[in-house]
């Protein structure tokens, strides 16, 4: 969407609570303001009204905001909505349980991977991740999936400055990327080794609906576990509940692209 769409009141409440509610103790309305590069006298009114209406509580002692209630129970009803969430966290446990790695399930957010839900090994070494962490995509199993559909200049577009390494390993030629979403699109499944992660590798599956991912899912391995066997047996999994997703996902209008 080009930049003239966009409604600047709208987009600075939106901005407002996106860095406040990456601050666990609250930011005052000056650390609001340089953090977003926005006037004051535009954020006050607005931050005003958030704490009116609830989105927003503030303590006068401190001077700090913090997300209210509402929020939080607009977060519930949004959760509420969606049953099929549970399917398929239903659907990673069963992965966990037979191979023993952990399990990501994951949406394409801009350039970056967003992790929405993850159910961990059980072995005392595994990937360290958390949900609601970004990675940019082209550098993981799970974003590969997701990027799987893009050409060549939707990639440039989504990647105007390059590609940047996150290892030694990373991919930061666009046109090899290119190449292997080629491979992932014929075959269904994406791989990646060392290139977020060091010591870790992972194999991924987009989820599609009418031939575009929604979603993607995971597994990540520890790279001394990830013998020949044990790969394809985790392969086996992913593309069998690939297929159970799926299949759910045909039948019903959901709207997964909301969670991005």
């Amino acid at each position: 969407m080009p930049d003239k769409a966009q409604h600047m009141p709208t987009l600075r409440v939106t901005k407002m609570l996106k860095t406040i509610s990456d601050s666990p103790h609250g930011l005052t309305l000056t650390e609001i303001t340089e953090l977003n590069n926005m006037p004051k006298s535009s954020l006050f009114p607005i931050a005003h009204t958030l704490v009116e209406e609830g989105f927003l509580n503030y303590d006068a002692a401190t001077g700090r905001f913090t997300l209210g209630l509402e929020l939080f129970e607009i977060g519930n009803k949004f959760l509420n909505q969606f049953d099929i969430m549970e399917y398929i966290k239903q659907q990673m446990d069963s992965i966990v349980s037979i191979c023993n790695e952990t399990c990501h399930f994951a949406v394409l957010s801009g350039g970056d991977v967003l992790y929405i839900h993850k159910v961990d090994s059980h072995e005392p070494i595994r990937m360290y991740s958390s949900v609601g962490k970004r990675l940019p995509a082209y550098g993981t199993g799970l974003g590969k999936a997701l990027l799987c559909t893009h050409s060549l200049p939707e990639l440039q577009k989504l990647y105007p400055d390059g590609l940047k390494p996150l290892t030694e390993n990373t991919i930061t030629d666009i046109r090899c990327l290119e190449e292997q979403l080629k491979t992932i699109r014929q075959n269904g499944v994406a791989f990646e080794k060392e290139e977020s992660n060091l010591h870790v590798q992972c194999i991924a599956v987009p989820l599609l609906k009418d031939g575009k991912p929604l979603a993607a899912l995971s597994v990540a391995i520890p790279v001394f576990r990830a013998t020949g066997e044990h790969l394809d047996l985790i392969e086996k999994l992913l593309v069998g509940t690939r297929k159970n997703i799926e299949q759910v996902l045909s039948t019903m209008d959901f709207p997964l692209e909301s969670l991005i």
